[in-house]
């Protein structure tokens, strides 16, 4: 192999966010996949029974093409590239060619998710990024999935894209002698299939997570292996649950002793996923790009990816110090076109505290939210053990914060901002909103002083009760993870408590929407975070997909899952109404419920019931459910004079200036040392 320029190796220390360039990792991760890899092997060879046929034509339609506006992790890409039509069905690829360059190496990616679940964005959003900014032009392609289309059906797709790529090589400005084909999970057992029929131009194949033994020999990678494939790279998680590190090493093996070139790399203490390893085994990144610079001559190394005014990557809407010096927060920024302001969603990624990015986990509702015309906010933010509770809060904190700040320049109403969470990422929203957040005033930094409060909250799969997941202190619990107690006490169950939404539920919260799978542990905290929400009077739904597991990602390409995203972008359309009038949908259930909030004005007759919100003071919530009262009423028919009545004080109110209303916020900031109800009008 020969040695890559060094412009190569300085350009993959980008693909690795700053805070987590030298994290060292003790523990493995705990994110498992939610069913066993060998029953999603049996479900590609043979249809399996464990998912039901779509009902009708409709149905089939809708799953031709599952992202009809492109790929929107990264600027620049052609989507919806039909590259074959089979039974009425339309099958469709995502295509980034490289600015320079009218023959460029190009990388076929293949996704996993059992042969059942996925899609050409969901579970590769590290991968396609790595090698856009390696300088490879990449196409990733959507197949057919089983049981409705049982095995050799997703082989033949891939086959099928492979050739239509080299015969428009001169369209796609790629070399058709110099492609790879890289696969995770089932995509990489797909590959290497494919390498076992030697197709002319094939000079490469990338395994991740690969699964290489089947029930059925031509769906065997192990069995197909053959004299003159071209040469393998095989990365595995050491620690893989779900696919024993021996199956790689043996396919290695078998590999070599067919004179196959085959590396094989273990990362340590990794499991199945690879879009679920740590940071700080992101090192294979490097080899893989190395690696594959070498198999494919790669002469230029890198080059700059496309802009697009709509997609703004990797602004730094933060700043912190490590031991290794300074480093950033990042966010990837969606604009729609137009003037604007658009409602906005801020995203925040699950992984256990400890995994994922702002490309991974929430890529299945980026398109939706993109043609419903929301502006959204992907973030990164601080992951274990780097750091621990409450500073994964902080950064969510500071991002809405950001997003506030810069709402004009994000041509964004900061009225109508919302935030969206899933799995740990949904405990973080969920404690977010459940605690006070206006601005620090007298802080240096601006973007500080802006409150972070929200019209609406989502939360997909979220983790309402820690206590209720932790058993002991052990190195790979969440009490030790997320707040470095190694001892299961008296206080450290006082701690978990305190960060745990379960307990800080309150009618002053925005709307909720709570959506979970009822096939995952999680579902039961779903459950009771519901009804404790509706304990206090919180508005909020939720919403259930019946037989789903932990994660959108294995949702995709399961059309009896898929109406959750036309259900978020309805809801989120509901709560960030545009007008004043449709505004009041945003407040919460005890502010807009004349059963609950009707307020008689004891000036002049009596007047029509009133619209409600609770106010916060000295950043405190005040209303029903917080043990203080406080409303807003806007009064209809009177002058926009704001005034304060002290509950303790029957006498005159009292004119109050520098009051702060933010009607889509459903908050009134009190100025001073004042207390009480609060009247416009």
């Amino acid at each position: 192999m020969s040695t890559r320029p060094a412009a190569l190796l300085e350009s993959l220390d980008a693909l690795r966010p700053a805070p987590y360039t030298r994290a060292v990792r003790e523990t493995r991760k705990a994110r498992r996949a939610s069913l066993a890899v060998s029953a999603l092997v049996v479900a590609l060879v043979t249809g399996g029974p464990t998912r039901p046929v779509p009902a009708s034509a409709k149905q089939q339609a809708a799953l031709a093409v599952r992202n009809p506006h492109g790929n929107y992790l990264v600027p620049g890409v052609r989507g919806d590239v039909v590259y074959r039509r089979v039974g009425g069905v339309e099958l469709a690829l995502d295509a980034y060619l490289q600015k320079q360059g009218t023959s460029r190496p190009a990388v076929l990616v293949v996704h996993g998710g059992g042969g059942t679940s996925g899609s050409r964005i969901a579970r590769v959003g590290q991968l396609l990024e790595m090698l856009t900014t390696a300088g490879f032009s990449w196409f990733s392609l959507d197949y057919r999935l089983a049981p409705e289309h049982p095995f050799p059906a997703a082989l033949d797709d891939l086959r099928a894209a492979f050739e239509y790529v080299r015969a428009h090589a001169t369209e796609l400005r790629i070399d058709p002698d110099r492609m790879a084909v890289l696969g995770e999970d089932s995509g990489a057992q797909l590959a290497a299939l494919l390498a076992a029929a030697r197709p002319p131009g094939l000079r490469a194949v990338v395994a991740l997570g690969g699964i290489y033994e089947a029930p059925l020999a031509s769906a065997s990678p192990l069995a197909q292996v053959a004299a003159g494939m071209p040469p393998f790279m095989i990365v595995h998680g050491g620690a893989d649950p779900d696919v024993p590190p021996e199956s790689a090493r043996r396919y290695r093996d078998v590999l070599e002793q067919a004179g196959v070139p085959a590396r094989l790399v273990e990362v340590p203490g990794a499991i199945h996923a690879v879009e679920s390893w740590w940071p700080s085994q992101w090192g294979y990144k490097t080899e893989v790009l190395t690696w594959l610079s070498d198999a494919l001559d790669l002469a230029e190394p890198r080059f700059e990816p496309y802009e697009d005014e709509r997609l703004r990557k990797n602004i730094a809407y933060g700043a912190f110090e490590t031991v290794d010096g300074p480093g950033e927060l990042l966010l990837d920024a969606w604009i729609p076109p137009g003037e604007g302001p658009f409602p906005a969603v801020v995203l925040a990624h699950g992984g256990g505290w400890e995994a994922g990015d702002k490309v991974t986990y929430l890529t299945p509702i980026l398109e939706p939210l993109s043609r419903a015309g929301f502006a959204w906010f992907s973030i990164d933010y601080r992951l274990t053990p780097e750091v621990r509770h409450p500073q994964q809060l902080d950064d969510l904190r500071r991002a809405l914060r950001y997003v506030r700040h810069h709402a004009s320049t994000f041509r964004v109403d900061p009225r109508r901002l919302a935030v969206l969470g899933e799995s740990a990422g949904g405990q973080m929203v969920a404690q977010v909103v459940a605690e006070p957040c206006d601005g620090m005033a007298g802080a240096p930094d601006p973007v500080d002083r802006e409150p972070c409060t929200v019209a609406a909250a989502v939360c997909f799969y979220g983790v309402y009760d820690l206590e209720a997941l932790v058993r002991d202190a052990s190195p790979r619990s969440l009490l030790f993870r997320l707040f470095g107690r190694t001892t299961l006490d008296e206080e450290s169950r006082r701690v978990l408590r305190r960060y745990s939404p379960l307990y800080h539920a309150h009618g002053g919260m925005p709307p909720l929407l709570l959506i979970h799978g009822t096939d995952e542990r999680l579902w039961e905290q779903g459950v009771a975070f519901s009804k404790r929400l509706e304990e206090v009077g919180a508005d909020h739904e939720l919403y259930r997909l019946d037989g789903a597991g932990h994660g959108m990602e294995s949702w995709e390409g399961r059309l009896e899952w898929t109406g959750y995203k036309q259900k978020l972008v309805d809801w989120l359309e509901a709560k960030l109404a545009s007008d004043l009038e449709s505004a009041s949908a945003t407040l919460p259930r005890h502010a807009r419920d004349p059963r609950r909030s009707v307020h008689r004005s004891t000036q002049g007759p009596e007047a029509p019931p009133h619209r409600f919100a609770p106010f916060v003071h000295q950043g405190q919530h005040v209303g029903p459910g917080s043990g203080r009262e406080g409303h807003l009423v806007d009064v209809p028919g009177l002058p926009p004079v704001l005034t304060v009545e002290v509950p303790e004080d029957p006498g005159p109110r009292v004119p109050v200036g520098g009051l702060e209303h933010h009607p889509a916020e459903g908050a009134v900031h009190l100025p001073g040392d004042v207390d009480g109800r609060v009247l416009l009008g």
